[in-house]
């Protein structure tokens, strides 16, 4: 009788682990949709127009302006700065990082002093058409925040305050834009690999980015940090009020979705994605983040930390797993491990997932929620998962009244904790 429930068990976590496998290839066949023409990616594909310049100078680093989109019937120019690792190059040239802040951000020579010594070449610019100031994050010469220079494209006002200009006027179609031609700007550079450029932005740094991946084919890879799409499906009521009814005609309302928000543009998005945020982001939460990771159009990795603070320098420095994942993709380093869509054992209300990759973990655990309301509020618990081959199994049984759960693994080195990694979320009842 024993031997037969046992065999009847092993039956029931074969049957589960294919319907987790089907399952989450289902899910990540997305389709690529039509949509409208917005940017003319031929034109920004070429190499812009670059203007160097003596302004907010930055040590070590070159600072520069490059051409972006004509705005009112001009060409913007965007502020930045770049910088390539010490040493020689290694064959072929140096691989790349492309980086766009968030709001209330500049180009940061942080930020390009982080990716350098990692061996990359960086390239950091301010999308809102300002001079870098503030002082923080190594901005250097003490000067003012949000001044504009000449020849400037538009700021972003306040979340969709622009959302009856024209497409070209827009905030987020130069953003977008930017970020492009910063590509094709480092293609031309003589020092660098040009298939090995990635791309990383931070808040709603990641949400540009997240567009740019469906639109951009030539980046290596995209890391978005807090920010991505289906932010019309946010219950963080600083996005929500912008959207109906409380704001946004229907028309307007249609043309967000069709050509603003990144859902639109992801299942395009053919490039290894990593997306990285924390457990309750105050702004872009985790349910329609993890959404966005299961939109993208090709491989996507979810590194989800319990406790990210929402920042520049947080969106660089805390999660490692960043550079980790930069170096598997160009450089040929062990990936991180990957976590297929976690299901409920029906017999036992275990938890069971499979992984798969090089990247090792010395821990595995369930983060589950009971609690509703708004995602940035709700508590979460944990379950200790057992490890066996390429399968995690939760020691304890889901709790009855669960409301949405992931299973989430890290390897633990004396305290030093990298390699994190998570499946998809799963929503059981609302």
């Amino acid at each position: 009788m024993r031997k037969s429930r046992s065999l009847f068990f092993f039956f029931i976590l074969l049957l589960c682990m294919s319907i987790a496998t089907n399952t989450w290839s289902q899910e990540k066949q997305s389709v690529p949709v039509a949509r409208p023409a917005v940017w003319n990616t031929k034109a920004l594909f070429e190499k812009p127009a670059l203007h160097d310049t003596a302004e907010r100078p930055a040590r070590g680093m070159r600072s520069f302006f490059y051409e972006g989109a004509d705005y009112k019937g001009k060409p913007t120019w965007v502020f930045a700065y770049y910088a390539i690792p010490e040493g020689k190059a290694p064959d072929g040239g140096w691989p790349a990082v492309v980086c766009a802040h968030g709001g209330g951000g500049t180009a940061y020579p942080e930020w390009v002093n982080h990716w350098n010594k990692k061996g990359y070449a960086a390239l950091a610019m301010d999308l809102e058409g300002h001079f870098p100031g503030g002082g923080s994050h190594q901005v250097e010469g003490n000067h003012p925040s949000n001044v504009n220079h000449r020849n400037a494209g538009p700021s972003r006002i306040d979340w969709f305050g622009d959302r009856s200009l024209p497409d070209n006027e827009k905030w987020f179609y130069h953003a977008v834009a930017d970020v492009i031609r910063a590509n094709s700007l480092l293609r031309s550079f003589p020092e660098i690999h040009h298939e090995k450029i990635g791309l990383t932005g931070i808040s709603w740094g990641g949400t540009v980015v997240s567009a740019v991946a469906g639109i951009d084919p030539r980046f290596a890879f995209v890391i978005p940090v807090y920010g991505g799409g289906f932010i019309h499906e946010s219950d963080n009521d600083g996005l929500a009020q912008w959207f109906p009814p409380g704001n946004m005609t229907k028309s307007e309302f249609g043309d967000y979705k069709a050509k603003w928000d990144p859902a639109a543009h992801l299942p395009n998005a053919k490039m290894p994605m990593l997306w990285v945020t924390s457990v309750a982001d105050p702004v872009f939460q985790i349910d329609i983040f993890a959404k966005s990771a299961r939109t993208a159009g090709g491989e996507s990795h979810l590194c989800l930390r319990p406790w990210m603070i929402h920042g520049h320098g947080n969106g660089w420095n805390d999660a490692p797993e960043i550079g980790q994942f930069a170096d598997s993709v160009v450089k040929g380093s062990p990936s991180l491990p990957k976590l297929n869509k976690p299901q409920v054992i029906p017999e036992s209300q275990a938890v069971h997932t499979a992984y798969e990759g090089q990247g090792k973990f010395t821990q595995a655990w369930i983060y589950f929620t009971k609690s509703r309301g708004k995602w940035k509020n709700r508590k979460w618990n944990f379950i200790e998962c057992s490890i066996q081959d390429k399968n995690l199994i939760s020691k304890k049984n889901l709790p009855q009244g669960t409301i949405a759960f992931f299973v989430y693994v890290f390897r633990d080195r004396g305290g030093y904790r990298d390699n994190h990694a998570a499946s998809d979320l799963v929503t059981l009842a609302q």
